[in-house]
């Protein structure tokens, strides 16, 4: 074996190492230590922090690219800044976001509050929609901010989004009335369902009651005039979805009403799947007023 192939290696520069260094640096970042798994503790002087590139390196070694690379480190170095300005709730606050979560993805560290059955509202941030972390309970004590401020503050930006969203009506078929949300921030689009403004921007289009499935935490469908043999082809689509999701949500069809948000039933998991949705409910069939009166398998039922 050639010397070059036997210890070349040895003095190959880390391409990706370097350039997430350099960033720091520009930005009067410092890194503390380093760990195999691919967490660096990085340090601005005030406040010192954990930065996970794990993800970014791996998919810099997939693509070998150098404006992957370029994108992968600009993303870091902004994640470092923003957390760099987490140090203060006045500075970290236009972070704030909600994410709804499955009751049992949620651990006790997050500062989390009940939403419906089954799925709770976590506040996190974010300092570009799409890395996200968990704020906890060490953060509240150093703001000084109680949850239900945070909340609120969280809440208020997620309005924020959700008045850019394009809401595109459309017709499913047999006059079904369906919105479609396309927002620039994807793994916030079930989470807005969480937002004070959804109901009336909802209201404009389809009226007061309406219903929502949500099967990942990036998709998400609200509909009005529902009947059974609709909601059973539909049906597939959301066991398929939440299935295949990378964040599966729920199977639940969810009715919203002026005074109220209920868990009108959910499409289940077949026995010998993973499990993984929250407690059942009774099962029933999802009907209006011009619906069929039989109960259907696996559907919901709906009140006029």
């Amino acid at each position: 074996m050639k010397l070059a192939e036997k210890f070349g290696g040895l003095f190959v520069r880390d391409k990706f190492d370097a350039g997430f260094r350099n960033a720091l640096k520009r930005r009067q970042f410092n890194i503390v230590s380093k760990r195999d798994d691919g967490q660096y503790e990085v340090s601005n002087g005030t406040v010192m922090f954990t930065v996970d590139v794990s993800d970014a390196r791996a998919a810099y070694e997939k693509s070998r690219s150098d404006e992957e690379l370029d994108m992968l480190i600009n993303r870091l170095e902004h994640d470092c800044l923003t957390k760099g300005r987490m140090v203060s709730f006045t500075n970290g606050q236009e972070f704030l976001r909600l994410l709804i979560m499955r009751d049992k993805d949620v651990t006790p560290d997050m500062i989390s509050a009940d939403f419906v059955e089954g799925l709770k509202k976590v506040a996190v941030y974010t300092p570009d929609d799409e890395i996200i972390h968990f704020l906890d309970e060490d953060t509240l004590k150093k703001w000084g901010v109680p949850r239900e401020v945070v909340f609120s503050v969280a809440d208020r930006n997620m309005c924020r989004i959700l008045s850019k969203a394009e809401i595109k009506e459309e017709t499913l078929g047999d006059g079904i009335k369906a919105l479609d949300f396309k927002i620039s921030a994807p793994a916030f689009c079930s989470s807005l369902i969480m937002c004070n403004e959804f109901r009336s921007a909802v209201y404009e289009k389809l009226g007061a009651k309406f219903l929502v499935v949500a099967p990942s935490r990036e998709n998400l469908l609200v509909l009005k005039n529902i009947t059974n043999n609709i909601l059973e082809g539909l049906g597939t689509v959301i066991l398929s979805e939440y299935r295949k999701a990378k964040n599966p949500l729920t199977t639940d069809v969810l009715l919203f009403t002026p005074q109220e948000i209920q868990v009108a039933g959910r499409f289940s998991i077949g026995r010998g799947e993973e499990d993984r949705t929250p407690v059942q409910v009774p099962q029933a069939s999802v009907q209006t007023a011009e619906a069929s009166s039989a109960p259907s398998e696996n559907t919901v039922n709906v009140q006029p």
